[in-house]
């Protein structure tokens, strides 16, 4: 560490250099950022080499499919009488007149008469009308193809979306809302249009609230203008590199990542107000502006470097993540603390050495070291407390259950939320899971893959969970056909001109079996889909049947397999922190305080979660693997500057948490406020890792000053007890 501390001395004398270096990677950086890739895609939280992604888009290819965007009508008559349909036609009209809508499909084709009766296959009564309009006649579907010869016109896919939209949803209410009809939007589209929306949402509102915090700190704590001034060039540099990174790795960018720049600039300025506070307190003792400098440099850059390492491992670990965004947020805050650590121990450095000191204290947190002592007076009580919730964390913690569900990370107010209430209320809902079932031989559909699909659907109609079954039999059952008579039909029609291209594939080899399941967790998804594949493999001998294709249950196992990768990821760098701390200090004890300190409050705050009804979801699991990086930074600097174990005495202990813990608890208060920014979003992954990051910082910081104490309390006097026997 020496040769380091002379390093960042050195490099103080040639600040043209530096900020030279520092200009190039701003403008490598910028010069990247058209690169930027902004679009919002659901299919983004999806690796593209997933077998069950690949699968998905095959089926997508393979059938015509028409849930990309749906517009569903409700009013409060019948749609079948008079009036509401002739309303309903010339709406239809002005939607054609629509240079971005390609085609209309749904109950407009009752309406006007295409879909009511087939040239080749005559139905008594249409098999899928109830699909599009609802029993009591109040609700119908529309579906819409949209045109995209206008994206070009637009800087990203996502703000042509939002424009199309945004436009057809104007011009449908103000058509209908004179007549009482309400309108909503479902489907791929409307879903990507809501997650844009959140993202936008959120980012405006992330901005000023981080800029408050600043000024709060700055007002409050650090009432230094220059180094409040470095602070946030630091946060800015770190920022636009951060992004530069993004743009140059074409990272994948989704709703999530907002906050990511909320990150970066928490940890940014609670990193480097340790050097900060290092510094007021020499010159508050009446030490030159370089001497404060130089000795905040020296206390600090051990705990600084290693607690830098550790955060940087730690996000580092999200990058095993299934999950390519949240790869590329773990990537990214890993990029900055790296960058941030750089900056501060230059840029920061510089300005500071202009600064003029004064005698002056601010807000500070000198009291909290008098809890810790009336705390450590105690030490049974405290411990036995901290052994029996920690028991009865590990019993509700083993509750924790998978109940992830993408479609619900809006708000209930949400447009897609009342949409997907009104499509459970008046049709079968939007859980759809599909099977394909193919001929083994290769060859058209014949006898034997018909029979297997009446059969598999009876199997599946006796399920709970199933709402409505959907296949090619529906067709064949309308038009009072048999088999073998179909058979006839299909060798002799393309797939198109039956009409049936949704539901069978144009080489006439596959067929689509549709489930609509009720509300289901993903772990239920998944119970559900082990029980249907242990059927299938007593009873499709004779037929290929693929695997369930449904985007919830591919977030299903998105899911599982995220929630024990972070898991795995807590574990290693737990272990990490531990065996490094042995080895700083040189003692076993060490390592086992270190542990204990950021092993429980995580145990603490996820059993907490657990007794109000949390569940794991995507943004819980990343709690996991992130939060041991940040919350150890405040245990290396506690167990860095307390003396080593040869000289370890309890009024030595005192002294040392005398100087760090006002130090830690203002870093707590940075990064629980910072971090309570992702309260304000409007995407339940952000509020969820928002939340469960406060209440670990919170318990953390508990712990460090609480519980610390207590056990070098006991291990002293347990030393000096077995000095005075050895002696």
């Amino acid at each position: 560490m020496g040769y380091q501390v002379r390093t960042i001395w050195h490099i103080q004398r040639y600040p043209i250099i530096m900020f030279m270096v520092i200009a190039a990677a701003l403008l490598i950086s910028l010069m990247g950022f058209h690169r930027l890739n902004l679009d919002v895609d659901f299919s983004d939280y999806f690796a593209p080499s997933d077998p069950r992604f690949v699968a998905f888009n095959s089926m997508m290819e393979k059938f015509e499919r028409h849930d990309q965007l749906w517009l569903l009508l409700e009013t409060q008559q019948d749609w079948r009488d008079k009036e509401p349909q002739a309303q309903l036609i010339n709406f239809i009209d002005k939607l054609k007149a629509s240079q971005d809508i390609v085609s209309i499909q749904g109950y407009n084709q009752f309406v006007q008469g295409t879909a009511k009766e087939d040239k080749i296959l005559n139905y008594k009564a249409h098999p899928r009308l109830a699909s599009v309009l609802s029993a009591n006649g109040q609700g119908l579907l529309l579906q819409l193809r949209l045109s995209n010869h206008r994206v070009q016109d637009f800087k990203t896919q996502s703000l042509w979306l939002d424009d199309v939209l945004q436009r057809m949803d104007s011009d449908s209410s103000e058509y209908w809302q004179p007549l009482g009809v309400n309108t909503y939007f479902n489907g791929t589209h409307a879903l990507n249009w809501q997650y844009a929306r959140v993202l936008s949402h959120d980012l405006s509102w992330f901005a000023p609230a981080l800029l408050g915090i600043i000024l709060l700190m700055a007002v409050l704590f650090i009432r230094q203008k220059l180094w409040v001034l470095a602070l946030c060039i630091n946060c800015g540099i770190t920022l636009v590199l951060s992004m530069g990174l993004a743009a140059w790795l074409k990272l994948t960018l989704t709703a999530i990542t907002a906050f990511v720049p909320v990150i970066i600039v928490t940890l940014g300025l609670a990193y480097a107000s340790h050097l900060y506070f290092g510094w007021r307190g020499e010159i508050n003792r009446g030490q030159t502006n370089e001497q404060a400098l130089r000795h905040a440099v020296k206390i600090n850059q051990a705990p600084l470097f290693y607690s830098s390492i550790t955060t940087i491992f730690g996000f580092s670990l999200l990058m095993f993540s299934p999950s390519p965004p949240i790869q590329s947020f773990g990537l990214l805050v890993a990029f900055a603390v790296l960058c941030n650590y750089l900056l501060t121990l230059t840029i920061l450095l510089f300005f500071a050495r202009h600064s003029k000191p004064s005698m002056t204290k601010g807000l500070d947190f000198s009291g909290v070291v008098a809890i810790a002592k009336w705390n450590a007076g105690q030490p049974m009580a405290v411990m036995t407390g901290i052994v029996l919730i920690s028991a009865f964390a590990l019993v509700s913690v083993s509750k924790l259950t998978l109940n992830d569900d993408p479609l619900s990370y809006f708000e209930s107010s949400n447009p897609f939320s009342l949409s997907s209430e009104k499509m459970t209320q008046y049709f079968s809902g939007i859980n759809l899971q599909h099977y394909v079932v193919s001929s083994a031989a290769n060859e058209q559909l014949a006898k034997a893959e018909i029979s297997f699909i009446y059969k598999f659907s009876r199997f599946l109609k006796r399920q709970p969970q199933v709402v409505k079954v959907q296949h090619i039999g529906d067709w064949i059952k309308s038009a009072g056909v048999g088999q073998n008579q179909f058979k006839q039909i299909l060798a002799n029609n393309s797939v198109t001109d039956l009409g049936l291209a949704g539901e069978l594939s144009a080489d006439k080899q596959s067929s689509l079996v549709t489930l609509y399941l009720q509300p289901m967790t993903a772990m239920e998804l998944i119970a559900f889909e082990h029980k249907v594949g242990d059927w299938l493999a007593e009873h499709s001998t004779k037929v290929m049947v693929s695997a369930p294709i449904a985007s919830n249950l591919m977030f299903a196992h998105l899911s599982v397999e995220n929630a024990n990768n972070m898991l795995l990821s807590f574990a290693v760098a737990l272990i990490v922190l531990a065996i490094l701390l042995c080895v700083l200090k040189r003692s076993i004890i060490f390592g086992v305080m270190g542990l204990l300190l950021n092993f429980l409050p995580l145990l603490w705050v996820f059993a907490l979660w657990q007794l109000n009804g949390g569940f794991i979801s995507l943004g819980t699991a990343v709690v996991l693997g992130m939060m041991l990086g940040i919350i150890v930074d405040d245990t290396l600097h506690l167990m860095l500057k307390l003396p080593d174990s040869k000289v370890l005495s309890e009024r030595a202990i005192w002294l040392s948490l005398y100087k760090v813990l006002p130090v830690i608890s203002f870093t707590t208060l940075t990064i629980a406020l910072g971090f309570s920014i992702g309260l304000l979003s409007a995407f339940a992954p952000i509020v969820h890792l928002s939340l469960l990051s406060c209440l670990v910082v919170i318990f953390a910081w508990g712990f460090d000053v609480l519980m610390l104490p207590v056990l070098y309390r006991r291990w002293i006097s347990s030393r000096l007890y077995k000095e005075g026997n050895s002696s």
